[in-house]
């Protein structure tokens, strides 16, 4: 049993966009920091600074048993970690019961029969982190009650007198709800923290999903003259592109992206898995998959098997609809809940009403928030970080990127190039005759003069989404608690800033930017030549490391 859901949840890494974890890690190491420009970086001073993480805390039932927790379960059911899976779950049962409903379904030409069983038998794995049709947590589940704690004694012990971190306030608080419902959790501790503290304002920062959830407070809430400066770290308000996309309906397939994602998330398989996905590659199969993206078995067939995917595994959590993008809301809409007045959209009509909530007050006015708040004195400062292959199964999966957010998404507007080559020559020339060359990278893979803001936006390379730095911290504090805005020219980093693996920070150089564990072709640069060769060199080796793998199988 454990083997085959082994098996399965291998492939549904390869094939899902379950998102892996969110979490919090300081990197060891030297920072290496020379000399300011006129400006001290600090990692604490007289001005508390709230932060939100996204969505890496697991999820407890009432009775205080670990739910199942998309961003850690996946990679715990491959290891074999127990309780992870439900007892009660069979899967050979789940299996003949989802069959049955597709000979039934084909049968009578109702597919519609295969997509419900198929939505209910996956949701059996999800049932206690998914909420409801209107949107709510099911069987009482939250995030662990030791975090709520927490919150209480940030805002009921007395400390006027600091110093304060990055991060000493972090409020926890339940990732799946609507960020406009946790936004008056929000208000309630950030108006607790300044009463504890003595001070009328404060700065905050959101990582990651976070930027979301501080987007909807300021946007129902306002400034209030309570928050002196806003930090966006690697988020999600322009939208998260595995989530975008598959929320409506984008897919693509790209073997090479596999293999560079596998590679960033230091995941091993069998050899010859690996080998098979390399051959898929090299014959063409992932490109025909690609075509078929627009025949009539994918929307008859495909289409329902994804739509039902998302209602029985993400698209149940309004904190993820806050992650799709302006560009993909209408067709997401449509995609998972079908036409207006279906059957799916009158069944989750709570639900909508709380995603729509979001998107229509808070994603379509953000920008013009932000730059209102800038305009009136607020302090901004925005990462975006790079180096890593976006989740294999986006249409977007050659965006420069994290692993999880696109950069031209985290940073609200850079024009990127692909991963594999380089801004256009002719688009450089360009900005040189603007004047605008000092936002180019040197890597040339980025302009940040398209930003919304150009000058309070940095980008890190070589550092991934889920690792949350002491560097950072200090970044943001410097910021968002200063008399003035700073930019990145009063750092001595500038704006575009290498970790290396040693944990050292340097300028960002044409020498020093190389940080990628992989190399990335152009696919248009591969000659026919080249593909016959990478044809028959991957299939020699399928053949030879699968022979390896069932000898050894069988010794066993």
């Amino acid at each position: 049993m454990k083997k085959a859901c082994s098996l399965l949840l291998t492939v549904l890494l390869l094939f899902s966009v379950m998102l892996p974890a969110f979490g919090e890690e300081e990197l060891p190491g030297a920072t290496n920091e020379s000399e300011s420009q006129g400006i001290e970086m600090k990692s604490a001073g007289d001005v508390p600074v709230i932060v939100l993480s996204g969505d890496g805390n697991d999820i407890f039932d009432a009775d205080g048993n670990k739910a199942y927790s998309f961003p850690y379960a996946l990679a715990a059911m491959i290891s074999g970690e127990e309780g992870v899976i439900p007892d009660d779950f069979d899967l050979k049962e789940s299996f003949l019961t989802v069959l049955k409903a597709y000979i039934k379904g084909a049968i009578t030409a109702d597919e519609d029969k295969f997509y419900d069983a198929l939505q209910a038998e996956v949701a059996k794995l999800t049932d206690r982190i998914q909420m409801d049709e209107n949107g709510e947590p099911r069987y009482g589940t939250d995030i662990a009650a030791s975090f709520y704690e927490i919150n209480r004694r940030s805002t009921s012990v007395p400390n006027p007198d600091g110093p304060y971190e990055t991060g000493d306030y972090h409020f926890w608080y339940d990732w799946r709800r609507s960020p406009l419902e946790i936004a008056d959790q929000l208000d309630a501790y950030i108006e607790g923290v300044c009463a504890m503290t003595g001070k009328e304002q404060i700065g905050v920062v959101g990582r990651c999903l976070g930027s979301n959830f501080v987007l909807a407070y300021l946007t129902k809430y306002g400034y209030k003259n309570r928050i002196c400066g806003l930090g966006l770290d690697c988020g999600m308000m322009h939208g998260q592109d595995a989530i975008s996309e598959s929320f409506s309906g984008k897919f693509a397939s790209d073997g090479d992206a596999i293999q560079r994602y596998l590679t960033d998330m230091d995941v091993t398989l069998d050899g010859w898995i690996v080998d098979l996905i390399n051959f898929m590659e090299a014959s063409g199969m992932f490109d025909n998959m690609n075509a078929s993206v627009k025949a009539p078995i994918y929307a008859r067939v495909a289409k329902g098997v994804t739509s039902a995917l998302s209602l029985s595994t993400l698209a149940t959590i309004p904190g993820y609809w806050s992650c799709v993008s302006n560009r993909d809301y209408n067709n997401a809409l449509l995609y998972v809940f079908g036409k207006p007045g279906s059957e799916k959209r009158q069944k989750y009509a709570g639900l909508i009403e709380k995603i729509e909530a979001y998107h229509n007050q808070v994603q379509l006015g953000m920008d013009d928030l932000i730059r209102r708040f800038a305009a009136d004195g607020g302090k901004i400062a925005i990462v975006s970080k790079y180096g890593f292959q976006l989740m294999p199964m986006c249409v977007s999966r050659n965006a420069v990127a994290d692993s999880y957010v696109s950069v031209g998404n985290s940073s609200m507007g850079a024009t990127t190039s692909a991963i594999y080559n380089t801004l256009e020559d002719d688009y450089i020339r360009g900005r040189i005759a603007s004047g605008l060359d000092k936002y180019i990278s040197p890597d040339k893979q980025i302009d940040a003069s398209t930003c919304i803001f150009p000058n309070c936006t940095w980008f890190f390379r070589g550092i991934e989404h889920n690792r949350w730095t002491p560097f950072e911290d200090r970044l943001f504090y410097t910021v968002l608690t200063a008399d003035r805005q700073y930019t990145v020219d009063d750092f001595p980093y500038s704006q575009f800033i290498v970790r290396d693996e040693e944990g050292i920070y340097h300028p960002m150089s044409a020498e020093n930017h190389h940080t990628e564990h992989w190399e990335a072709t152009d696919p248009a640069t591969l000659t026919f030549f080249d593909r016959v060769v990478r044809f028959f060199e991957t299939l020699r080796k399928l053949i030879g490391d699968l022979f390896l793998w069932i000898g050894g199988k069988m010794k066993s």
